[in-house]
């Protein structure tokens, strides 16, 4: 990584790696103002591949500066090409810069999501800095649409394969918001950096994914038959998902009658063999 004032024309700023929904006018011209009065700004930051220089965050300093009619821009620039700026705007702006509206989260859930549909929701929620709620409902709302393809197993965070649907909700994710259950928050000057969430990092362990697994199999996200696939599923997974099952059932169903009438059998076997 190093720092240099680059030419706004070697800048790549129509490659796709924009996350935003929209850039701000109203930004853009305050920056402009302000960059004409002299205030520093942080560095945006490109990725370079030997042949192109990809803006990964930056886009409305980089804006006010061709505005102002300024011919370089300072930059940190990292080793890398498209893909590695991509991952790295995705989640930009997450915690500082100009605040990412509920819009602008999705849409960079979105992109994720089209680029790499193979990966897990923790992993495309890391990668974005938004929920794993919103991640979920995302890709449900895509593969309905045809947007994406669905998937039958899916890659982890600790890079390993997992069956589709094991991580589709929050691992008890306490950072959701009222709009749409990110833990994104604004701030001043948008800025850069990687941060502890970043796409590659180490994930949860496989207890941790087992046990969400067996939360979401009692709960009817996931079919029931992947309980057998779970080492650890324990007597009150398969009770608390039989009831699920039951309780989802209509109750004039014969099916439901028949199996209910089984259980109260079995259980009274029970009782007489432990009276």
């Amino acid at each position: 990584m190093e720092n240099k004032d680059l030419k706004l024309e070697l800048i790549d700023i129509y490659g796709g790696t924009q996350a935003r929904i929209a850039t701000n006018d109203e930004a853009i011209t305050s920056y402009a103002d302000a960059m004409l009065e002299g205030a520093q700004f942080p560095p945006v930051i490109v990725y370079y591949d030997g042949a192109k220089y990809w803006l990964a965050d930056g886009f409305h300093r980089f804006l006010a500066a061709q505005r102002n009619g300024s011919e370089t821009l300072h930059a940190e620039v990292h080793a890398g090409a498209r893909t590695e700026a991509l991952k790295h705007a995705l989640g930009a702006n997450s915690t500082n810069g100009i605040y990412r509206s509920s819009a602008d989260k999705r849409n960079a859930t979105e992109i994720a999501l089209e680029e790499w549909p193979n990966m897990s929701n923790s992993v495309i929620a890391e990668m974005c800095k938004v929920s794993h709620d919103l991640v979920r409902r995302c890709r449900l709302e895509m593969e309905k649409l045809n947007r994406i393809d669905s998937q039958k197993v899916v890659t982890g965070k600790d890079g390993k394969q997992y069956p589709t649907g094991i991580e589709r909700q929050a691992r008890g994710d306490n950072s959701t918001s009222k709009d749409d259950g990110s833990n994104s928050s604004g701030g001043g000057f948008g800025g850069g950096g990687k941060g502890k969430g970043e796409f590659g990092a180490p994930g949860g362990s496989n207890a941790e994914i087992e046990a969400d697994a067996r939360k979401m199999i009692r709960e009817g996200e996931i079919k029931h038959s992947e309980l057998d696939k779970l080492v650890s599923a324990t007597a009150l997974d398969y009770a608390d998902t039989a009831i699920n099952v039951l309780d989802r059932m209509k109750t004039e169903d014969p099916r439901r009658k028949e199996a209910i009438a089984r259980i109260e059998r079995w259980l009274e076997k029970q009782r007489s063999a432990i009276a």
